[in-house]
């Protein structure tokens, strides 16, 4: 259905919300290190939802669909695989801890603490050239989902000339997220993330309520239990003959979530944004819990296939089809399918609530990609090269061009690239392009007293050229007849990116053990004793009461409050849950023949209960994400600015 008019001014509304906010944060920034991060003043609840936005992108949630239209409910069973790894990382603070600690305002500026300066040029060039590649088809992807969702046609008249609609609505989205990163830097990024964030939220349960008011459990499952062997919606272990979204898949991911942590920079304000390291890890930890809210949009995907398959709603089905007759490449096809099969299920208001979810979270995620990747530019590939230093006026009119760069470049790629992959496959090489050696070199540079310059350098060239090589070999393969000889596809960009990193941690290990000379000073790195910063420091949550060893094994410090304890037991108790659940479920599966119909009960179970704590959380979080934006606006007000605090890097003896 078309848009109406409550549809038209829940959009409007939206927007006006998103210029209030601009406009308050622009006069809160006034340094280099308040464009950056914020100043360092951002709370817990408002960096989970900020953090999470960075990454919950329209462009995540169109890939989301590709996956759980191949694999459905099944698919999401081999997610809980990466439970465990996920919580771990939060609880222990894996990476962001240990890089809030050191204080740097991007990832290539520890580089350089940890390494040198040359080995920062080259990682901030390699950051950045990933980065944009990564983000280049942000706006297009965006774009196919506005109009096929809304129903636009290719063309629209305007002062009597023809405009074509996929340009222009790329324009509209790439200028907004231009603009707003560009006004108030890190902290416009922030607050608005989190207003998009509460509207994610809201847009989310609604619709996974009405989808299931709609259709019912009975039909939703009924229907995908009419899959073809071997590509079981129902069942996960009936699902051998997926060719790219099977159980190796979600492997990769869980493998790729645990090396990317705090490596890729798409969200790098947020990471340095943190009150200081405790804030940081806690708002990682609430991370896991908002990720039930994204969880739920598994129904979206799996509604427009029931009226795919079903004939009861063949009617639909062909309007579907006569939409995606016209168009032949088969990456942009499944693009799109899915938001064409939604807007003939959702009802007005709804419809505008979801598109105005979509919209921001296309903008939540373009602002931060933009202003990490301008800012990685500026800070790790110029600034280095500069004999004397930018005035903090200058330093910004910097930063804030190389944004507009940024978003120009992704506009343009858009436009005329065509990616021969899923969205998934592609953002897994783009990513490994960067994360393939700078990844080893992070955890190794955090972790590892005995990891060298030589061993980031080998690390990262090994992972970088290795990338490369693969990101233009899925490009160039259906064109060099030799390749398609060896196999008529080539393989997809998540195996690719799996090589590529496997082989950079090798090398680096390695090559760091034959060069180390003499051990790194961490404690140094990581202002730790004698190197202590006072604004980095938590006083002791509860006086007289020592931490004991078991509680320091399971992540608590004196630095916990009686409500982080609840919190963290929480999580254990989350994650041990599901854990149980995956271990004892797949050990049963594999000895044992579990039918479909035992697979629809337990389908409902778990739903019910990510449901239920996507509502909890959707309350819990918009509470005390609002008390740190108040906190925020009012500590920036006050807050004395040190104009040195710029990200340079200041070299002397250890």
């Amino acid at each position: 259905m078309a848009l109406t008019g409550i549809d038209l001014a829940i959009v409007v509304i939206f927007y006006v919300v998103l210029l209030a906010i601009v406009i308050s944060t622009k006069k809160l920034t006034r340094s280099v290190a308040g464009f950056l991060s914020g100043e360092r003043c951002a709370g817990r609840y408002l960096l989970t939802i900020a953090q999470s936005m960075a990454f919950t992108s329209a462009i995540g949630i169109v890939a989301g669909w590709q996956s759980f239209y191949k694999n459905g409910l099944g698919g999401t069973w081999w997610i809980l695989m990466g439970i465990p790894v996920s919580v771990g990382i939060a609880m222990s603070g894996w990476v962001t801890y240990r890089y809030r600690q050191t204080r740097a305002l991007t990832m290539p500026q520890f580089l350089e603490m940890r390494y040198s300066r040359k080995f920062r040029i080259f990682a901030g060039m390699v950051a950045f050239l990933s980065g944009v590649l990564n983000c280049g088809i942000f706006p297009a992807v965006t774009a196919r989902f506005i109009i096929y969702f809304v129903g636009i046609p290719e063309q629209f008249s305007l002062f009597g000339m023809m405009i074509p609609t996929f340009p222009a609505v790329m324009f509209v989205m790439v200028g907004t997220a231009v603009i707003l990163a560009i006004a108030g830097g890190q902290i416009a990024i922030m607050v608005t993330d989190f207003f998009q964030g509460l509207v994610t939220n809201v847009a989310c349960v609604l619709a996974f309520l009405f989808i299931l008011q709609k259709f019912g459990w009975t039909t939703i499952l009924d229907t995908l239990a009419t899959a073809p062997e071997g590509h079981s919606m129902i069942h996960p272990f009936g699902q051998g003959k997926l060719p790219n979204f099977g159980p190796s898949f979600f492997i990769m991911m869980t493998v790729l979530r645990l090396y990317r942590q705090g490596v890729w920079q798409g969200n790098a304000g947020c990471l340095a944004a943190a009150k200081n390291p405790h804030e940081g890890r806690m708002a990682n930890m609430l991370g896991e819990w908002r990720n039930c809210i994204i969880w739920i949009l598994v129904l979206v995907p799996l509604a427009v296939w029931v009226i795919m398959h079903n004939n009861a709603y063949a009617d639909m089905a062909t309007q579907v089809n006569t939409t995606l007759a016209g168009i032949d490449d088969e990456y942009f096809r499944q693009q799109v399918l899915v938001p064409t099969g939604m807007k003939l299920i959702f009802p007005a208001g709804l419809m505008g609530l979801f598109l105005v979810m979509m919209i921001g979270a296309s903008i939540s995620t373009d602002d931060a990609a933009y202003h990490s990747w301008g800012s990685i530019f500026v800070q790790d590939v110029i600034m280095p090269f500069r004999k004397t230093a930018l005035t903090p006026e200058q330093h910004l009119k910097y930063l804030r061009w190389s944004l507009v760069g940024v978003g120009t470049f992704a506009f343009c790629y858009s436009l005329f690239i065509r990616i021969p992959d899923y969205i998934y496959m592609y953002w897994g090489i783009t990513e490994a392009f960067f994360t393939g050696g700078a990844g080893c070199a992070v955890v190794g540079g955090l972790y590892w007293s005995r990891g060298t310059t030589q061993g980031a350098w080998a690390g990262m060239i090994t992972g970088g050229t290795m990338s490369l090589g693969a990101l233009l070999l899925r490009f160039y393969w259906e064109k060099i007849e030799f390749l398609t000889r060896i196999s008529e596809e080539a393989p997809n960009g998540m195996k690719l990116a799996m090589i590529a990193l496997g082989a950079a941690t090798v090398v680096y290990f390695v090559v760091s053990l034959l060069t180390c000379k003499k051990k790194y000073n961490m404690d140094k790195l990581l202002h730790r004793g004698e190197y202590a910063v006072d604004d980095d420091k938590v006083e002791a949550a509860e006086k007289g009461q020592e931490v004991s060893w078991i509680a320091r094994k399971l992540g608590f410090t004196d630095e916990f409050t009686t409500w982080d304890k609840v919190i963290y037991i929480g999580q254990y108790t989350w994650i041990g849950f599901w854990g149980i659940i995956f271990v004892i479920g797949t050990a049963y599966n594999l000895i044992n023949d579990v039918s479909d119909e035992a697979w629809k009960s337990w389908w409902k179970i778990q739903v019910s209960i990510f449901a239920a704590m996507a509502v909890l959380v959707t309350v819990w979080y918009a509470i005390g994400g609002t008390c740190n934006v108040i906190d925020l606006y009012k500590t920036l007000k006050s807050k004395e600015i040190d104009i040195h605090d710029d990200g340079t890097v200041q070299h002397d003896e250890q």
